[in-house]
């Protein structure tokens, strides 16, 4: 049920369970899992695509697996942490290309990725307050980091569903557009980023999802770290050569 494909430097991972909104079983979960863990070994992966398939992106979790021992509870939920790690952790920027239903653990996914190219219609939600749970999938501090406190209390409190254009106001996703251009429209993003020094964009991306919590002599000593390392790259060499020639970059990821 999760969908995995590559192509000029593009992964696609897919969640495929149409039928019931692309909610995830705890089997799903663990071969999203999988899946990031393969576009992170796959050195010919530069970019990745999250997306789903029959008009949605993610129903949040699989109802009928809920409830049980709170030891069920905490396997669950130790999954999530290991889905939103995997998203997180990976050294190469990944577009979520969100379409319909966005909800619960799905909309964690979706705020895990760099960018979210969303359906100006689709639906995301936050809907724990429904089930009596408090939140999980880090869903508190991916929407505090995007929107601040007080509208993540807002949002979560409420569990009130956010348009796709709403979501691009709030700054939850980069575009809202058509649901027939959302997948062209983050294939485009991502066919762009695996062109781009892909070593680079890694530690780029390392730097920006430690800045909210960082000190400046902290962020310093962090680029003090990284750019010595990066000026010895096949990268750079290209950046630096092509910016002397003045001609396009050819940059390989290397």
């Amino acid at each position: 049920m999760i969908g995995y494909s590559e192509e000029s430097g593009v992964a696609t991972i897919r969640i495929d369970r149409p039928d019931a909104r692309n909610a995830l079983t705890a089997a799903m979960r663990h071969d999203l899992v999988d899946a990031f863990a393969a576009a992170q070994a796959a050195r010919g992966v530069r970019s990745v695509i999250l997306t789903g398939s029959g008009g949605h992106f993610c129903a949040g979790g699989d109802i009928a697996e809920m409830g049980g021992a709170p030891a069920d509870g905490l396997i669950r939920v130790r999954r999530s942490h290991a889905l939103i790690r995997a998203i997180s952790s990976i050294d190469k920027p990944v577009v979520a290309a969100v379409r319909g239903s966005c909800i619960g653990i799905g909309w964690s996914l979706a705020l895990a990725c760099d960018l979210v190219i969303a359906a100006a219609d689709a639906r995301f939600r936050f809907g724990f307050q429904a089930l009596g749970l408090a939140p999980d999938g880090a869903a508190s501090m991916l929407l505090v980091r995007q929107v601040g406190l007080m509208r993540a209390k807002e949002l979560i409190y409420t569990g009130r569903f956010v348009s796709g254009s709403e979501a691009a106001a709030l700054g939850l996703a980069l575009e809202a557009i058509d649901t027939d251009r959302v997948d062209a429209r983050a294939l485009e993003f991502a066919a762009s980023l695996a062109s781009a020094p892909t070593l680079a964009v890694g530690m780029a991306k390392r730097q920006l999802d430690l800045a909210s919590g960082q000190t400046l002599e902290a962020a310093l000593a962090l680029e003090a770290a990284m750019q010595p390392l990066m000026q010895q790259t096949a990268d750079f060499a290209e950046g630096v050569a092509a910016m002397r020639e003045k001609r396009a970059a050819r940059f390989t990821g290397e």
